[in-house]
């Protein structure tokens, strides 16, 4: 399974392009996380303000459909080889506001949450730009209004990676000297 992104993401990931935005997204899935017994996920933008976005065809909850995702800053350290393989640091801001209602029934079973990332620009709401990436939150920790923990690929065997080539024919900006 290759690493999807559109041909629209990548081009402003490879030309850092100062008037396309990139906009990371979390949805969080667990079995707790209910309301009015229907599935109620933590979707989160990393921005100031919600947006809505449309999810693509085979999202896990409202597949195809346009929802909101609240402004909720996040940040996701570089990957490191930890005890299950490749883990990647996580933290969440204003927790008390969005996720403390879930937290501590979701600490007291043993299932991890489900954490699906994407990528969108700001031109385009519409479409997945990066991603999707299915991945497994573990290790949770709240420590004051933020929550820290551990991210996992949920199934490391069917990622592959490096499958472009970056080179200057097609990506002119990553060859461009500083100064030049």
């Amino acid at each position: 399974m290759p690493i999807p992104a559109s041909r629209a993401w990548e081009e402003a990931a490879a030309t850092v392009d100062a008037s396309e935005v990139m906009l990371p997204t979390l949805e969080l899935i667990h079995s707790v996380f209910l309301e009015n017994g229907q599935p109620a996920p933590i979707r989160a933008v990393m921005n100031t303000e919600d947006m809505a976005f449309r999810l693509e065809d085979g999202a896990p909850l409202n597949a195809g459909q346009t929802v909101t995702f609240k402004g909720i800053m996040f940040g996701i350290d570089y990957p490191r080889i930890g005890k299950v393989g490749v883990e990647a640091p996580i933290w969440i801001d204003n927790v008390n506001r969005e996720v403390a209602r879930y937290l501590e029934p979701a600490t007291k079973l043993n299932e991890s949450v489900v954490v699906i990332f994407r990528g969108y620009l700001r031109s385009d709401p519409s479409t997945v730009g990066h991603g999707p990436f299915r991945l497994l939150l573990r290790n949770v920790k709240r420590k004051g209004a933020r929550l820290e923990g551990t991210l996992t690929i949920a199934d490391p065997t069917k990622l592959r990676v490096m499958r472009e080539i970056y080179d200057q024919a097609r990506f002119p900006a990553l060859m461009v000297a500083v100064g030049a």
